[in-house]
């Protein structure tokens, strides 16, 4: 069996060179998953809650919800309070325990995103905060916690994994269009629900095509919890029961009968 972790692009890779031995295959490869803000959400908690998660680890995480996707009719709003939490976080020394966002993994990595940023304007949108390098850091691979606002789920940057700092905020038109949105991916690792109504929010998370949702701030990583997705974020699950059947294989013994 192989076991891989990365992006998806190098699992296909992985998963051919295994097809020649006709190897057991687990990716766990990439994502642009979904954070879901029904009407009745509390918009700026949750909007708050958003934009801080893509902060940690510098957005270098598969499962980290990078699409906000919330009603059309308080978008700005929406927009505005991801914008006050992420501006407020600034990048600075991964050893400091108060550093939320350090820097990217590497100088090629940090290009890339930057890449990702001049794209978003070239698309048509516009950054509410952040958008290049901390002015204030000369060293490093720090990139500005960045809000992407003004484009829909078709732009480059609300599809492609950009694996930095970056929140792409979208507008739906009711449930059944954040779904939409939210499925329109070639992903589906994870997923975000928040919702004044546990039912609803519950009915939205069965139709979201992805392999962990967190509704209203449930908490889905743990040891006893299998963990994987849909689609191209991968094949198999770690974690739970079924992560340790990953790394197993049936077999039937039959005797005879005295």
């Amino acid at each position: 069996m192989v076991s891989f972790t990365g992006s998806t692009a190098t699992g296909r890779a992985v998963m051919t060179d295994a097809a020649l031995t006709l190897k057991k295959v687990f990716l766990e490869l990439g994502g642009k998953s979904a954070f879901l803000v029904l009407d009745d959400a509390d918009l700026a908690g949750a909007c708050s809650m958003a934009a801080f998660t893509v902060a940690m680890h510098a957005g270098q995480g598969c499962a980290i919800t990078t699409r906000l996707v919330v009603p059309r009719a308080r978008y700005d709003e929406a927009v505005e309070a991801a914008a006050a939490t992420l501006g407020g976080i600034k990048p600075g020394d991964p050893n400091s325990k108060r550093t939320v966002c350090g820097p990217l993994i590497s100088a090629r990595q940090r290009d890339r995103v930057q890449s990702y940023l001049d794209l978003a304007l070239q698309e048509g949108g516009r950054f509410a905060c952040g958008g290049g390098r901390p002015a204030d850091l000369d060293t490093g691979f720090f990139i500005e916690p960045t809000v992407i606002a003004g484009l829909d789920n078709t732009a480059r940057v609300s599809r492609e994994e950009i694996f930095g700092p970056v929140l792409t905020v979208i507008a739906h038109d009711g449930d059944d269009d954040a779904v939409r949105i939210a499925n329109d991916s070639p992903y589906g690792l994870s997923g975000t629900v928040f919702s004044g109504d546990d039912a609803r929010a519950q009915a939205v998370a069965s139709r979201m095509r992805v392999g962990t949702v967190n509704v209203n701030g449930g908490i889905w990583y743990s040891a006893d919890a299998p963990f994987g997705g849909y689609k191209q974020s991968g094949i198999g699950r770690e974690m739970g029961v079924a992560g340790f059947e990953e790394y197993t294989e049936i077999k039937c013994v039959a005797t005879l009968a005295n």
